[in-house]
């Protein structure tokens, strides 16, 4: 996939896990859509995460914001695809994923890749991340 041009349905797992809601001020140049994975840089702004830089995922976006508006995220257990189709499967179960763009996970880790969460579900529509709830 490519990374979002516009606002995702993001669907929401509930199972009683952590949840955190943050707000940041999107980096100059950046556009975080609603549902996207999102990240903070080095210097404290939200971006739109990607799989490198010097970046750490921080959850969902809550909604669409530019540069220098302020962007809501929440950590959480999300529904994201997989780089390819069987990509990620019911034995990668609780396994690292890392951010292949801000819609898209993988398990391959690369060079400089950031990490997403950790697989919770595989499923017809996605796999199921745990994301923004602390080092992995």
């Amino acid at each position: 996939m490519s990374a979002l041009t516009e606002a995702r349905d993001t669907r929401e797992i509930a199972a009683g896990g952590i949840h955190y809601t943050r707000e940041f001020t999107v980096a100059s140049g950046s556009t975080v859509y609603a549902g996207a994975i999102t990240a903070v840089n080095s210097s404290g702004k939200a971006v739109p995460a990607t799989s490198s830089g010097a970046i750490t995922v921080v959850g969902r976006a809550e909604n669409t914001a530019a540069s220098g508006e302020t962007v809501r995220t929440r950590s959480g257990m999300f529904l994201y695809s997989p780089v390819s189709s069987g990509a990620i499967g019911i034995s990668d179960l609780n396994k690292t994923c890392y951010v292949n763009d801000d819609q898209t996970v993988t398990l391959t880790s690369g060079s400089s890749a950031v990490v997403a969460g950790v697989v919770r579900d595989v499923t017809a529509g996605g796999v199921v991340t745990e994301i923004g709830n602390g080092p992995r």
